[in-house]
């Protein structure tokens, strides 16, 4: 026996339990069907991202959108206040695809020819650099990191970041909306930013320039359904057929039927509906964090300008701050590279007496060594590279409540850092003591302690010896008598018992003197000795102040 039943179908005639049994199992799956045959039913039947064969639900999803990415990313390390365009084909046919803030004053305006935009002004015209926009891609990644370790790229000007379980962390969702905007305005990027409960959907809001934040996946078809179809960044074929049969809206679409839709456009269409509205899984390929950091950024406008070298190497500063944040980690050690016009480099290094990751400290490091390095030319790039990553290396905070010093006194070692780099690494040693009676090699220079209250060893056991000057002359000054007396701007006056030295028969420099330390009438405080042996002369050896 056949029966055919529909959604109105009464059985209550029907005779027999299993009959009853029956109809009502085919009531209900005819039920789902018509309840799934088009796309603006809202029932997710899948949350989340299925990864590692296992479904993690209540996801919360934020997309980055660089809407002028191919132009940050070209004039990220400029100091100079110029209109800048970004344009796409050649000859008469160039339209201008992006424009800084200064284009747009002059009234530069998307679409417009490039001919045309020239009549407004002096512009720079640049093109697109498609290495260099994949490259910066993988560093944004690294350096959002720091907020969650669910991130995925989604070339070519976006990225992803799953931070749901990062809430709690950065004081909710405004807090942490916070630190990402001003941390990609530090980075030279103008983002829009979008929070929606599937990947798919912050995407679409994002890409739509729709700042804001959903929390329901019910909210989705209300806020998703205004927006143009453009937002979806469909085939260009398939954008055609909607647009052929009158969708020009995302709500359009939502209320077509599943079927005829899928065999008018194609299978694929409706799954990429089915994960905007949460209604399947959406997968993502995650982002790795690489071992070692190494950026660089190309400065378009060459320079010799010290200024403009800091301006470009802040930015790669805030991405390797960013970097170590992500990785808790520190470094005491960044390598730099100066690319010149002629085709040959330069390097240079700055050495941290304590590994940290304050950018602030690296910032005057590096202005500090810019500010006395000879450029050989003309500079058309930098490059930073730090493989001295401490990852296990937990920074503690110098306050409690970060507050600084009264009077804005630094610690011990961010102050030699900044001797260092100023002075040079050469330059700024420390002394050693030596268990030697004779005053020049009684010292050896030596590497300064980070920590101040580190007290340096002394080689051997230092005797108990009477104060002696810290100034010492490289070779002692011999002296002459005046009408009988030494003087040194004036006759001097013996103030103290004398010291006698007889020493180093051992190694072939034996010294035999007798030390005293004298006044002159300016009030200077010299130490003289007289020789023990042959012409037994006076030497000037040190002064005390």
């Amino acid at each position: 026996m056949f029966v055919t039943v529909t959604a109105n179908s009464r059985y209550d005639s029907l005779s027999g339990e299993g009959e009853k049994a029956m109809l009502n199992t085919q009531l209900k799956m005819t039920q789902t069907q018509q309840a799934l045959y088009t796309l603006d039913t809202y029932k997710p039947l899948a949350r989340g991202l299925r990864k590692n064969g296992c479904e993690e639900g209540n996801q919360l999803w934020l997309h980055v959108h660089l809407p002028q990415f191919s132009l940050d990313i070209l004039t990220c390390g400029n100091s100079n206040k110029e209109a800048c365009v970004l344009v796409e084909g050649q000859g008469t046919g160039s339209k201008i695809v992006q424009a800084n803030s200064h284009a747009a004053r002059l009234g530069v305006r998307l679409g417009m020819s490039l001919s045309a935009a020239k009549i407004l002004g002096n512009l720079t015209v640049l093109s697109r650099n498609e290495r260099a926009e994949s490259l910066t891609l993988e560093r944004l990644c690294a350096w959002a990191y720091q907020f969650t370790p669910i991130i995925s790229a989604t070339p070519p000007d976006g990225l992803l970041l799953e931070i749901k379980s990062s809430l709690k962390l950065f004081g909710g969702i405004e807090g942490l909306l916070t630190q990402v905007r001003r941390g990609l305005r530090d980075l030279g990027h103008k983002a829009v930013i979008a929070v929606a409960p599937t990947p798919a959907a912050a995407t679409v809001l994002a890409r739509a320039e729709r700042q804001c934040v959903i929390l329901s996946e019910q909210e989705l078809p209300k806020a998703l359904g205004p927006l143009p179809l453009e937002a979806l960044r469909l085939d260009p074929k398939q954008l055609a057929v909607l647009k052929s049969i009158g969708a020009r809206l995302i709500e359009d679409c939502l209320r077509l039927p599943r079927g005829g839709l899928g065999r008018r456009t194609a299978p694929k269409l409706i799954e990429n509906f089915s994960q905007l509205l949460g209604q399947s899984p959406d997968p993502r390929q995650r982002f790795s964090l690489p071992k070692l950091f190494q950026s660089q950024i190309e400065i378009p406008w060459e320079t010799s300008n010290a200024q403009s070298l800091g301006i470009a190497g802040g930015r790669l500063l805030h991405e390797l701050t960013g970097y170590l944040r992500s990785c808790s980690a520190v470094t005491r050690r960044l390598r730099w590279s100066l690319n010149y016009t002629a085709g040959h480099s330069s390097h240079f290094q700055l050495e941290l007496a304590q590994p940290s990751r304050d950018y602030d400290h690296f910032a005057l490091l590096l202005r500090e060594r810019l500010s006395r390095i000879q450029l050989e030319g003309k500079v058309k790039g930098m490059a930073l590279y730090v493989d001295d990553v401490s990852p296990d290396q937990v920074v503690a905070e110098r306050d409690l409540f970060k507050q600084r010093s009264v009077g804005g006194n630094e610690d011990w070692p961010s102050f030699l850092d900044r001797l260092r780099a100023r002075l040079g690494e050469q330059v700024v040693k420390g002394l050693q003591q030596v268990a030697d009676h004779r005053p020049e090699c009684a010292w050896r220079w030596s590497d300064i302690p980070s920590n101040p209250n580190t007290s340096t060893p002394t080689t051997g056991s230092p005797a108990k010896v009477p104060a002696r000057p810290l100034w010492l002359m490289r070779h002692p000054i011999r002296l002459h008598k005046e009408k009988g007396h030494l003087d040194i701007n004036g006759p001097l006056r013996f103030v103290s018992e004398r010291e006698r030295i007889e020493t180093g028969w051992w190694d072939g420099e034996p010294v035999r003197r007798d030390y005293f330390v004298a006044t002159n009438p300016c009030g200077e405080r010299l130490w003289i000795y007289r020789e023990l042996a042959g012409g037994k002369d006076w030497y000037l050896h040190g002064i005390f102040e």
